[in-house]
């Protein structure tokens, strides 16, 4: 019988490769209002992708026997290319994070800072010109010493340089919530626990191939081979999970310009025209026309609707208020399900009828809220009320 030119593993490689394609072009397509305000994001998460197409793709030809004895094998073109996909990864999904909450200017030198460890590893495999043969490990022993050095530089460069990327990564993630927050006053947190949940598992697999690159002198070749085909199967699940959050949040989340999260300071409202009057402004917006029980308002048409610009409100509510939208909207939610859970007229709701009626839709937010604020939950407040009302009025 002739041998198999793909193993499994091997097929299912092929198949993520079919799979990433794919993903690209439907990061491609139109949304369904015909047209993305910001496109870049798009791309960024269209190129993270393209990256791991040319990562699989080389990484199969390096380890299939029947690919490795094809002319090209002979020369550095595959080994350049497969450190280039790799070591681009990570500062790829760093800016892809960072173009959530604001357009990137490629054009400033400092980012050419982030291409440095993929063209040092590029220029030293030309340099020496090695090959497929070479980049195996079980082949270093047969080679020059020099060499050898070369191919264990560039080795240790892409198992150690994305760690340094995910923990960038997840600091822009911090970033960013932070500045949803100052924009929302409802946050999807399955959106935000998922943003988490991709940077923690590429964390991991960043760390495995880590691990796994001081544990090869240490484990017997097949143990090898299992880290790295473990390896490759986390990367089709990570694959699915940056589409979904990419997806979701392209679509969602950038369909409104985000205002950028300036440093607070006392001098701002001193000299903002008007602020007496735009204080009163949204004062009003919250005591008259009760915005805060919109379950989906959001700075900008809370601005609209209380005559301020949305840069004068944020500006307002993070000096004067010393909160941030997100906080601001909530506290005053809280604090009309304070009076509701007291109101005699709504002693027959449940909480659950009390959180909707304050301008929650959520219940695990309007739990943490108001235990925050009130040190207990509202079950625990409308039992307090209810014996002070008993004490004050006893039949």
């Amino acid at each position: 019988m002739k041998n198999l030119l793909l193993n499994l593993h091997e097929v299912v490689i092929v198949l993520t490769i079919i799979e990433t394609l794919l993903l690209c072009l439907a990061l491609g397509l139109p949304t369904s209002t015909g047209q993305v305000k910001r496109k870049q994001p798009r791309r960024l998460l269209q190129a993270f992708f393209l990256l791991i197409v040319g990562t699989l793709s080389t990484t199969l030809i390096t380890w299939n026997a029947s690919f490795q004895a094809l002319a090209i094998a002979r020369y550095p073109f595959i080994p350049a290319l497969l450190s280039a996909c790799l070591l681009l990864q990570g500062p790829v999904l760093f800016y892809y994070l960072r173009s959530l909450s604001r357009a990137i200017d490629f054009q400033r030198w400092y980012h050419g800072v982030h291409l440095l460890p993929a063209l040092v590893a590029v220029a030293v495999i030309f340099a020496y010109d090695l090959s497929i043969y070479d980049w195996m490990p079980g082949h270093w022993p047969q080679l020059l010493a020099a060499d050898r050095m070369a191919m264990a530089f560039v080795w240790a460069l892409f198992k150690c340089s994305p760690l340094v990327y995910v923990l960038a990564c997840f600091y822009t993630e911090y970033r960013l919530r932070q500045q949803l927050r100052q924009m929302y006053s409802v946050i999807s947190e399955r959106e935000l626990r998922l943003a988490d949940l991709v940077l923690g598992g590429f964390f991991i697999h960043w760390f495995w191939s880590f691990v796994a690159y001081f544990l090869g002198d240490y484990v017997s070749g097949e143990t090898n081979d299992l880290l790295g085909i473990l390896n490759n199967y986390l990367t089709v699940i990570l694959i699915n999970a940056v589409f979904l959050f990419g997806w979701r949040n392209t679509r969602q989340l950038l369909q409104q310009e985000h205002l950028a999260i300036t440093d607070t300071g006392k001098d701002r409202l001193q000299e903002m025209p008007q602020v007496d009057e735009k204080l009163k402004a949204v004062d009003d917006g919250i005591r008259q026309q009760r915005l805060h029980l919109d379950s989906q308002i959001n700075l900008e048409r809370f601005a609209e609707q209380v005559g301020v610009k949305p840069r004068e409100l944020s500006t307002i509510i993070n000096d004067y208020y010393q909160q941030n939208f997100f906080e601001f909207i909530n506290s005053q939610r809280v604090e009309e399900a304070k009076r509701l859970l007291a109101a005699p007229e709504c002693i027959g709701d449940t909480v659950l009828d009390i959180l909707y009626k304050s301008g929650f839709n959520s219940q695990s937010a309007f739990h943490r809220f108001f235990k925050r604020m009130t040190g207990m939950t509202p079950s625990e407040y409308r039992k307090q009320v209810q014996r002070s009302l008993t004490a004050v009025n006893p039949q």
